[in-house]
């Protein structure tokens, strides 16, 4: 036992030893050697001496100052600049723009009975001399029409006559014609029949009042309205030279129901000519507020002949 006690005191005097010997080897190494060179050289630099300040008394230290490092140069703002106030120009008077104007003046090339007038000739152009026929130029005529009427051709018409647009006639302008007379102008030519009002299958008829028949075809010097009633009754009337006829509803149509009317193209001797009548066309008109009067009977005819009647 005071063995193992004597061998750890050893023991224990050798570390201790040991570490003594450590700290004298490393204190014996020259301060700084491991130290980065740029802090070794920092650490050498010596330190500027205090000033001291003394007061009027000799014997007070006031205080003591250390060296300030030198002020450094500061980049002051840019300066602002203010950018120059602009002088408005002076405003002009404003101008007047003159309205433009309407030229009213239409000349429409190709317009047949236009109130213009007669078409210029061509200078020094002479019509024909051995042309001793004229014709006055009517409404609705063209020189076509003429010159097929005279058998010639409208160019040569035109050049007769020393029209220079041959498209433009003008009503009661003269012209010079070939042939020895003037042809014989059929009365009545025969066109397709057109129902304007009331036009065909109507139901929009008033009941009373007036209605008026308008239609378009063969150019007769006579025209016959033919409107069979609802009962079978029929109305008659002649009509000259015109293809429109204003009727009153209750003294002559006062029926209720369905109505069918004819127009006849008649010559003048009241005989149907060539051409077809037009028709049938109908209508409704529903029954008259007012009572019937009694019906005239020369408004009523049915002994004009002609075929188709």
């Amino acid at each position: 036992m005071g063995r193992i006690v004597m061998r750890l005191t050893w023991g224990l005097v050798i570390v201790v030893g040991l570490a003594g010997l450590g700290a004298l080897l490393s204190s014996s190494e020259s301060p700084g050697a491991s130290e980065n060179p740029l802090a070794q050289a920092e650490r050498n630099i010596p330190a500027a001496p205090p000033t001291y300040i003394r007061a009027s008394n000799p014997n007070a230290i006031l205080a003591t100052t250390t060296p300030q490092p030198s002020a450094t140069n500061t980049l002051l703002p840019p300066p602002t600049f203010e950018p120059p106030t602009s002088t408005p120009a002076p405003s002009e008077a404003p101008s007047t723009t003159p309205a433009p104007t309407i030229d009213v003046d239409v000349s429409i090339p190709g317009l047949h009975g236009a109130e213009t007038p007669t078409p210029t000739s061509t200078p020094g152009c002479v019509p024909r001399a051995d042309w001793t026929l004229t014709y006055t130029v009517q409404f609705d005529d063209t020189l076509s029409a003429i010159a097929d009427r005279y058998g010639t051709w409208p160019d040569e018409l035109a050049e007769g006559n020393c029209i220079t647009d041959k498209n433009l006639i003008v009503v009661g302008q003269v012209l010079h014609v070939p042939g020895e007379g003037h042809p014989q102008q059929p009365e009545v030519e025969c066109v397709p029949w057109e129902v304007l009002t009331p036009f065909d299958g109507s139901v929009t008829v008033p009941a009373d009042g007036a209605i008026t028949f308008n239609w378009r075809g063969p150019q007769a010097p006579i025209n016959l309205i033919r409107i069979i009633r609802p009962d079978g009754s029929v109305f008659e009337r002649v009509i000259e030279l015109r293809q429109n006829e204003t009727i009153n509803l209750t003294e002559h149509l006062s029926q209720e129901g369905m109505y069918t009317w004819y127009v006849y193209p008649l010559g003048r001797d009241f005989v149907q000519v060539a051409c077809l009548e037009g028709g049938p066309w109908t209508f409704y008109k529903p029954l008259s507020s007012t009572p019937t009067p009694t019906v005239d009977p020369s408004a009523t005819s049915g002994g004009l002949s002609g075929g188709g009647m």
